[in-house]
């Protein structure tokens, strides 16, 4: 079965229709994480006080995760341009900067809720627990995506491969650019 418009640009939108599917996609994302960033702000706003995150939180770690996230998603930018083989190697090496990142973040909530930081203590924790755990869903989301488009990688050929790593490359610039809000207002403010 061929489905019409998996490689071709499509006349009317001038993209693939898997790069419409991702743009559309990434936009409903945009909306989620926007009202979870939204309710940040008001909840931060309206209450009386409000914890440093470098006070509470590890910034050592969240800024290790920030360079392990970064080189991810460098490495998965850089798979798109070249051939098929060096887009398995790069989105391989990117597939195990994303699996360090959850063990770190694994590790790091480890400690914290041997702390007895935990949601149920404060609407900081709440938020840093939620915008976090879902940011690390998206990763491990990502994890297998990667893996798919890996393993796939022989049966569709070249052209289908290069195409699912372009478009996973946008995913992971996605993810990353939530990193980069979160690791801002949870760790550094």
């Amino acid at each position: 079965m061929i489905i019409p418009h998996t490689l071709d640009r499509r006349t009317d939108t001038g993209v693939n229709n898997v790069t419409l599917g991702i743009w559309l996609f990434l936009a409903s994302e945009v909306m989620l994480f926007g009202a979870l960033f939204s309710a940040y702000a008001l909840l931060r706003v309206a209450a009386p006080a409000w914890p440093r995150g470098r006070e509470v939180l590890s910034l050592p770690l969240g800024a290790t995760n920030t360079v392990i996230l970064l080189a991810m998603s460098a490495l998965a930018w850089r798979a798109r341009s070249g051939d098929a083989a060096s887009a398995r190697r790069l989105l391989g090496a990117s597939t195990v900067c994303a699996l360090a990142f959850l063990g770190v973040k694994a590790f790091e909530w480890r400690t914290e809720i041997g702390r007895g930081l935990l949601p149920s203590v404060s609407t900081f924790l709440a938020l840093y627990f939620t915008l976090t755990g879902l940011h690390a869903l998206h990763v491990a989301c990502g994890v297998i995506a990667n893996s798919w488009a890996l393993t796939g990688t022989k049966r569709v050929g070249e052209a289908m491969t290069l195409a699912r790593v372009r478009n996973l490359s946008l995913y992971w610039a996605f993810v990353d650019a939530v990193w980069l809000i979160i690791f801002g207002l949870m760790y550094v403010s």
